[in-house]
């Protein structure tokens, strides 16, 4: 009889055991499952990563270009403040009779004085347009220069004033301004830009 009753609790305690012990495989499996989908997602999180670094050098390679490009036009100088406004001299006015012909820089030729009375900003405003073919809005150089509107606004009104008859002006059916050098300056500017690279 005892060996009967004791028989059977061995029997219950290894049923127990079996039960517990698949219990636990079974949770074993469940983990191995979340860690699978965890790596996966590292994974995914590391491809990411590594566009996100190749993205950042990219734009940091394009923005050490852009810096570059602004010490060349800047030409060493350092940037004047934004609302600097530099006096106009030698303007006639229309009112009064011209005793003597007066020529602006544009028309003799001297970019050297033009583009050094312009601020970096400016020049670099002038050497987008010198370098387009076509007559751009306010908003196309506004978004190639990454500026807001009405600064490129204010900053052609400014080089208009500083040397004029660099910068043209049209305005188009639809009431939008476009802006443009004429060709034979841009002629001259790419003349007095390629002696400036010799000389250095």
């Amino acid at each position: 009889m005892l060996e009967w009753l004791f028989g059977k609790k061995e029997k219950k305690r290894e049923e127990e055991t079996k039960k517990s012990f698949s219990a636990v495989k079974k949770d074993m499996d469940e983990i191995a499952k979340w860690i699978k989908y965890l790596d996966s997602r590292d994974k995914q999180l590391f491809d990411e990563l590594n566009v996100l670094k190749q993205d950042l050098s990219t734009v940091m390679e394009d923005l050490a270009g852009l810096r570059e490009g602004i010490e060349i036009v800047n030409d060493g100088e350092e940037n004047k403040q934004v609302f600097e406004k530099t006096a106009v001299r030698g303007k006639q006015t229309a009112d009064l009779d011209v005793e003597n012909d007066v020529q602006t820089a544009v028309q003799t030729g001297n970019f050297y004085e033009i583009l050094k009375g312009l601020s970096g900003n400016e020049r670099l405003l002038v050497m987008t347009l010198a370098n387009s073919d076509m007559k751009l809005s306010y908003e196309d150089l506004a978004l190639l220069l990454g500026k807001e509107r009405s600064t490129i606004r204010g900053q052609i009104n400014s080089i208009k004033q500083k040397s004029e008859g660099l910068i043209e002006e049209i305005t188009e059916k639809n009431g939008k301004k476009r802006v443009f050098i004429p060709s034979e300056i841009k002629e001259k500017l790419a003349k007095y830009a390629k002696v400036r690279v010799k000389r250095e």
